[in-house]
């Protein structure tokens, strides 16, 4: 469970009530038996504390709840049906965020989180990266004079898993410290696989068994120190870590022209760690004359190592042959950000205007025995970012305005050590945003967008490191790729009065995707994936939610989106569609019970999804079953939870097809799981701590 800090969730709730001071534009609140939901001109905020349901749900679960949010089959967050945007916590960018978010947003109980914000149009002070938009988790905001201090811990079987954390914040006249920290176990049991390929003259028959162990933690502490009235200062240190080690039995059985032609077993052990390291500071300087004029100097570090180290071992049983493959590949991820924000108001219009660099290096050392050219390599990448924005909020006859511009220039460098191969890149970018909206009647409000957002291919895309652990696949990064510019139109309308009810229509598009291409050889019988920027795709979909009370103990909630895409581009000349209608449906109901006992129930129904050009995965139905119980004044919180009770076990299954091959991949894994969770507070704080108002959020890359 990772607990985040309390001194950056204030620092959040500060900036959102600045701006409620600086300009006139309004906020609707959602008021049910509880208020849930804020809409604000960008977005909205989900009050994670008001929902009942987060007593016995993990982060990850509740996002279900949450609109314009989905998880799919293999427990990875959809926004907007889409797996590009960027996820912050309290306003600023983690590292363990961007390499292991599923299993950091399973491990944080949602009882700790105070609130999460939906960015639906980010204005242009956020960097432009993130296609769908940005998701921001806050963590729980009081922060006072004393201290106060939560654990908890949390176990789920069969599939193992274990977490704990704790959080902790001292406030001592002007200095205050946050800190906190989280580990979490994985020991995965062994599940079953099948692999089918089907070309028009042989095909090919996989069944595999695998098992795995993992590890993960995170730290971080947090300090600030207010100088005097207008002086504060602010640093931040942080480190995380993940070790994970998987053992692989695949059994290939190739029949050409109907007749067996290769039996290979292939045994895969592979080992990975990655290391993490990250610091910034903060300087803030206000001004007498003008207490809402605020400039930010700011500075962060942070550095990102991972090793991943795989052994296979390939036995021909027909030729009775045996070869053995051993791969390394060794990344090295680091970057320094510099950033100046400047904050003024001039009578009713908010402005806000800033300047950024980030100097970003990615290595890749990577080399196989036997060794070939195509697989071993020492891969440098260098990317300079240079940004500079522009934003302003007003308020003009009852209707409230946000628009911006941001430059971004590019700067890349790729060098291929063993090849003496360069790869240069410069561009730049314009990305323009409007947001408008309207309230009227205090229950009705109304908002439309238009924005522009870029997505820049990660060191996994990038990396040209060949994975062959497969003895008939082959997976591999594109050093060549380019950015892709996203375009989206939006508008959504939300309803408050007993019922509150949100709907938004969407329309976004894109051109010259870097999606996954799979191409199959019939002379080596090897199907070859890698990434180009070779596609197009849109999206246009509805997404809705509405919470009913039903009465003082009871209430029921719906949240879902029914979306079509169309997605095409050439794979080998040869032009692909992959269209396809899609909805989620997420129903959940919860009744309190006398003397703090709660109970929640959940029905899940996902369709048929597109994972790309060429890939679609399948539908499935999922339920839930879970109680809690508070004492100690809501100090103490126990939860039990039961998911799936009716299927011990589920095939997730993923299509691929190409212009002479069809490929049917699925895992049997476990569906049924119970567990339990545990979370105590207690200490007592009396006034809160300052800290900068404006941070480094470097929300600009995906992978």
């Amino acid at each position: 469970m990772l607990f985040m800090s309390n001194l950056q969730a204030q620092e959040a709730k500060k900036d959102s009530l600045a701006n409620e001071r600086e300009t006139s534009i309004k906020e609707v609140v959602i008021n049910g038996k509880k208020p849930l939901i804020k809409n604000k001109i960008d977005g909205f905020i989900y009050n994670i504390q008001s929902d009942p349901e987060s007593q016995s749900k993990s982060l990850i679960e509740m996002m279900k709840k949450i609109p314009y949010l989905a998880v799919d089959s293999n427990e990875n967050i959809l926004f907007k049906g889409n797996t590009n945007f960027k996820i912050l916590m309290n306003g600023k960018e983690t590292q363990l965020l961007n390499n292991n978010a599923k299993d950091v947003l399973k491990s944080i109980p949602a009882n700790t989180i105070q609130s999460i914000e939906v960015i639906t149009n980010p204005s242009s002070k956020y960097d432009a990266e993130g296609v769908s938009g940005i998701i921001n988790i806050i963590t729980t905001k009081k922060m006072s004079d004393g201290y106060n201090a939560s654990i908890n811990f949390g176990t789920k079987f069969p599939k193992q898993e274990q977490n704990a954390g704790f959080s902790l914040n001292i406030q001592q006249k002007k200095l205050g410290i946050s800190a906190y920290g989280a580990g979490f176990l994985r020991n995965n049991p062994e599940i079953e696989y099948q692999n089918y390929q089907q070309t028009s003259s042989n095909y090919l028959d996989q069944k595999g068994k695998i098992s795995g162990k993992g590890n993960g933690g995170y730290f971080n502490v947090n300090a600030s120190y207010e100088i005097d009235s207008l002086n504060l200062v602010n640093v931040q240190l942080g480190s995380n870590f993940s070790n994970n080690k998987s053992e692989d039995v695949l059994d290939s059985y190739f029949y050409d022209q109907n007749l067996l032609n290769e039996n290979n077993i292939s045994a895969n052990n592979s080992k990975s760690n990655g290391n993490g390291f990250e610091t910034s500071v903060n300087y803030q300087i206000g001004f007498k004359k003008d207490k809402a004029q605020l400039l930010t100097l700011s500075y962060r570090f942070n550095n990102y190592d991972y090793n991943l180290t795989s052994l296979s071992d390939i036995t021909n049983v027909l030729n009775n042959f045996s070869n053995q493959i051993k791969q390394n590949n060794v990344n090295q991820n680091s970057e320094n950000t510099f950033q100046i924000d400047f904050v003024k108001n001039i009578k009713k219009i908010s402005l806000e205007t800033g300047l950024k660099a980030i100097l970003r290096k990615n290595s890749s050392d990577y080399d196989a025995v036997p060794e070939s050219v195509f697989n071993s390599d020492e891969f440098s990448n260098k990317q300079n970012i240079f940004g500079a924005y522009f934003s302003t909020k007003f308020n003009l006859f009852n209707w409230n305005f946000q628009t911006g511009l941001r430059l971004e220039g590019t700067q890349t460098y790729v060098n291929f050590g063993s090849t003496n191969t360069e790869v240069n890149q410069n561009y730049f970018n314009l990305i323009p945003n409007i947001s408008i909206s309207k309230i009227w009647k205090e229950n009705h409000s109304v908002n439309f967008g238009f924005s522009q957002r870029i997505k820049r291919p990660g060191i996994i895309r990038l990396n040209p490191f060949v994975n062959k652990s497969n003895p008939y696949f082959e997976i591999t990064g594109n050093p060549y790729l380019k950015p892709v510019v996203n375009n989206d139109l939006m508008a959504n309308y939300s309803f408050n009065k007993k019922i509150n009810l949100n709907i938004g229509l969407s329309y976004s598009f894109s051109s010259k995707i870097d999606l996954k291409v799979s191409t199959y050889d019939p002379a080596t019988y090897i199907t070859k994936t890698t990434y180009e920027n070779s596609s197009k795709a849109s999206r246009l979909g509805i997404d809705y939610y509405l919470n009913y009370p039903v009465n003082k103990k009871l209430n029921i909630s719906i949240n879902g989106n029914a979306a079509m895409f169309f997605i095409n581009g050439k794979v080998n000349d040869l032009f692909i569609k992959n269209d396809l209608f899609t909805y989620f449906i997420y129903v959940s109901a919860n009744y309190q019970l006398k003397n703090n006992w709660t109970v929640n129930s959940n029905l899940e129904i996902t369709s048929k999804m597109p994972a790309g050009l060429q890939n679609r995965t399948n539908s499935f139905v999922s339920s839930s079953f879970s109680f809690s119980k508070s004492i100690l004044d809501n100090q103490l919180t126990f939860s039990a939870y039961i998911n799936n009770p009716f299927s011990k076990f589920r095939k997730s299954v993923t299509e691929t097809f190409g212009d002479t091959f069809y490929q049917n991949n699925y895992v049997r894994d476990y569906y049924r799981s119970f567990g339990i969770n545990i979370n105590y507070k207690f200490g007592r704080l009396k006034s809160e701590i300052k800290t900068t108002k404006r941070k480094i959020n470097n929300n600009d890359l995906s992978n």
